[in-house]
């Protein structure tokens, strides 16, 4: 990861370590909306309406998909039952995935969402804080304060939203999960605001077990 600070705008550039997430889909993904409608979809059965409602709910659910691979939100269909379920797509094209359609979503998605996007403040992507910078925590505190320094008012990230109005404050709370305990990840905590939903981890924690286990990556460390 690199940082640098354009003095004169008073701008932070970083490449993957913040994010912020608009809560519409830009418009480059709604040059082709299909996958936004796809992914709006809560069955295989679902019949979805180009609309901006639905493109939101697309994009929102592609959101959690990028960031959690499986928020706690979305419930895998057993392999044969979903290939038998295709038989009962009303579209069985190839766009449409011959009808596949291997998972449903439970009512709660949106709040896993609304977690993740935050009211648009920086934060640092799940796949980042479960396998990579724990590995590191004293380190990228000290990488984060050192950038913290700069008085910049706003960052651009590599990725998603651009740019962010924020500044040194936002950008090392959104490192706060590195100062918490797995199981002080608490919405009541002093820094709740950025600390995700416990729940939503629990693949990439599985994932991290099963790198540790095989020697493929180091195990997190504590401060």
């Amino acid at each position: 990861e690199v940082a640098f600070f354009h003095r004169r705008s008073h701008t932070l550039l970083v490449t993957d370590s913040i994010l912020s997430i608009p809560e519409d889909p830009p418009a480059i993904v709604q040059l082709d909306p299909y996958p936004l409608l796809f992914h709006a979809k809560d069955g295989v059965t679902s019949v979805v309406t180009d609309n901006p409602v639905n493109r939101r709910k697309g994009w929102q659910r592609i959101a959690l998909f990028a960031l959690y691979f499986r928020p706690s939100a979305l419930e895998t269909v057993p392999f044969v039952q979903s290939i038998l379920d295709a038989f009962k797509a009303g579209d069985r094209s190839r766009k449409a995935y011959f009808g596949w359609f291997p998972f449903t979503w439970a009512e709660n998605w949106k709040q896993s969402f609304d977690a993740l996007q935050g009211n648009k403040r920086p934060f640092v992507a799940p796949i980042l804080q479960a396998l990579i910078l724990n590995r590191a925590p004293r380190e990228t505190l000290h990488w984060a304060d050192r950038v913290a320094r700069w008085e910049f008012q706003r960052i651009i990230p590599c990725h998603f939203d651009a740019p962010i109005e924020a500044g040194p404050r936002q950008f090392r709370n959104a490192f706060a999960f590195l100062e918490q305990k797995s199981d002080e990840r608490s919405p009541s905590s002093e820094q709740g605001s950025y600390l995700l939903p416990s729940e939503d981890f629990q693949l990439l924690r599985d994932i991290d077990a099963g790198l540790c286990k095989r020697g493929i990556t180091p195990p997190p460390k504590e401060l």
